[in-house]
């Protein structure tokens, strides 16, 4: 029941009986407010003009039986998001009767006749779930609007302006599974001859992974940026947040630093997928493996291999987040690495890196012919020119 200070619930009273409808106001009166209808077309009528939280109904009526009426003011709720609980009070009160009435959506049954205090309870209660429903719709919403915020601010942490770089061309694309992602790249310009490449995946998606990848960022983007050296990078960033961090998520991730004059480029990688390196003037292609490197976060003690590779004329780096390889079509299989190196080789050779990404892109949404990613997914290209 209400109290002084709270909003008097309205109860929408349907049934095709002055002598019943007048009973249960008589019921109601002193708690909540009162409307009523004789059948279920004015109940549908009345249920858009006056927006009852609760309706009271009979089944047997002219024009439209409750059953229908309950089914169609449901498909309205649904609609609108909203919830609006109906309780059955009719003469039927045969099992039968019963299934057909909670089948077309009311919360409740109830037989006639029926004790005042009883109708009372279960108005009670069915109230009490309207008030927790419409809480959790809150909640949801203030949540909603929590994730739109991360997921503006992760954008904005992005790399949006490309690398300008003469002989080289770049592109990078970021879709999240959902508003926020733990997938993250970045190109950093340590000075006029060095260019760092940065590709991570943090464990799980949405808001915990988004907040993990800003901390990566911060950490790399404040302290790390002007260090050569991709292993001491990583081993860095690790050690910092594993002394700030016990989420219990763990990171992947490849950085690689080119000396753009020699185009030779060093790399770590901590547990990521290898990016493949395909060399179109011999038609050879190499995946960019480490011996050794646990994921970030992990271990606070985490070494790592560092590697040298000259970037051939006429190639491209093609790195990814699982997100990609992983994402599985109509029969699950994944489209996997071997499918994504094959075809880069044969489109790459005619197509520069923004044509090749997109097209990469379009070969996997095609794969999935119509199913959704379940991952976060990050793609990134460098191509050195001939």
């Amino acid at each position: 029941m209400s109290s002084p200070s709270e909003r008097r619930y309205k109860i929408l009273i349907v049934d095709d009986s002055k002598t019943i409808v007048a009973v249960i106001n008589n019921i109601l009166q002193k708690h909540y407010e009162t409307c009523s209808a004789e059948n279920g077309l004015r109940a549908i009528e009345s249920f858009k003009k006056e927006k009852p939280d609760l309706i009271l109904m009979d089944v047997e009526m002219p024009e439209m039986n409750g059953f229908e009426a309950c089914k169609k003011i449901k498909a309205l709720d649904s609609e609108t998001n909203s919830f609006t609980p109906i309780i059955f009070i009719t003469g039927k009160g045969d099992l039968e009767s019963m299934k057909i009435g909670l089948k077309s959506g009311a919360e409740d049954y109830l037989a006639k006749p029926f004790e005042p205090e009883e109708l009372l309870a279960r108005v009670q209660a069915v109230l009490r779930t309207k008030k927790l429903y419409n809480e959790l719709t809150e909640a949801y919403a203030f949540i909603e609007r929590e994730q739109d915020i991360i997921a503006s601010i992760q954008k904005s942490l992005l790399c949006h302006t490309l690398p300008d770089i003469p002989g080289f061309k770049f592109f990078a694309d970021y879709q999240p599974s959902s508003k926020a992602s733990g997938d993250y790249y970045d190109f950093i310009r340590i000075d006029n001859d060095h260019l760092g490449i940065l590709v991570a995946d943090v464990s799980g998606h949405g808001s915990p992974a988004a907040v993990i990848m800003a901390m990566m960022r911060v950490v790399l983007r404040s302290f790390l940026s002007t260090v050569r050296s991709p292993k001491e990078v990583l081993e860095k960033i690790n050690q910092s947040l594993c002394d700030n961090q016990k989420s219990g998520h763990f990171i992947t991730a490849f950085y690689g630093v080119i000396h753009l004059p020699t185009r030779c480029m060093k790399y770590a990688s901590a547990g990521h997928n290898p990016p493949i390196l395909i060399d179109y003037g011999s038609d050879r292609i190499l995946e960019l493996k480490t011996e050794k490197g646990f994921p970030l976060m992990i271990h606070c003690d985490n070494a790592l291999d560092e590697k040298e590779i000259e970037l051939p004329l006429n190639s491209k780096l093609v790195c990814y987040t699982d997100g990609l390889t992983e994402a599985r079509g109509m029969d699950q299989e994944m489209y996997g690495l071997e499918r994504l190196k094959s075809y880069a080789q044969k489109m790459g050779q005619s197509m520069n890196a923004e044509k090749l990404g997109l097209e990469l892109k379009n070969h996997v949404q095609t794969y999935l012919n119509g199913c959704e990613f379940t991952d976060d997914f990050t793609l990134v290209i460098l191509e050195i020119e001939p």
